[in-house]
């Protein structure tokens, strides 16, 4: 049976189905060349094309742009809160006598469903003073532990941040 959705089984692209697709491959082959070199091509081509052709095809939701320039922009915010996760952690192993206020907090996401949600839950644990605890699909709601209660900021600039990564509405600050 074809329907209108682009990604159930059975139904044919669309244009931009086929554009995420060949995102996937290029940027597939690229982590293979930066990986292995020019060695093994041969195996690697193929590889990242099945994976592409496969994601295109099983990925739920609707396929995102890329925006090059945003991922590397991304990539550097990223790696600043990365260090000051990292860096807060180590700080509190050292003095103890910090005070935290460990609870769990609802996070009412904005993002829409899909990839977007999925990279946010998934990156909140890396974030400093957070953990991903569980996704409320139906409520599009992440229970969050916080270390303290004002660590659910970095999940707020996080998700803006995402937002525009993917081109998607901007979440309300």
């Amino acid at each position: 049976m074809v329907t209108k959705n682009a990604h159930q089984l059975g139904t044919w692209p669309t244009a931009k189905s086929l554009a995420w697709c060949g995102q996937v491959f290029v940027a597939l082959t690229l982590v293979w060349i930066a990986l292995n070199g020019f060695e093994g091509l041969y195996a690697g081509v193929p590889a990242a094309f099945a994976a592409a052709a496969l994601g295109t095809l099983y990925a739920r939701g609707q396929p995102y742009p890329w925006h090059p320039l945003r991922w590397l922009v991304f990539a550097g915010f990223f790696l600043l809160e990365s260090v000051k996760g990292g860096t807060d952690v180590a700080w509190r192993a050292l003095h103890p006598a910090l005070k935290i206020e460990p609870e769990f907090q609802p996070y009412d996401i904005e993002l829409p469903p899909g990839l977007p949600t999925t990279l946010l839950t998934s990156l909140v644990s890396l974030l400093p003073g957070t953990l991903s605890v569980r996704l409320f699909e139906h409520e599009h709601v992440l229970n969050v532990h916080a270390l303290t209660p004002s660590a659910i900021d970095s999940v707020r600039r996080l998700e803006r941040m995402l937002g525009w990564v993917f081109g998607a509405p901007r979440p309300n600050p």
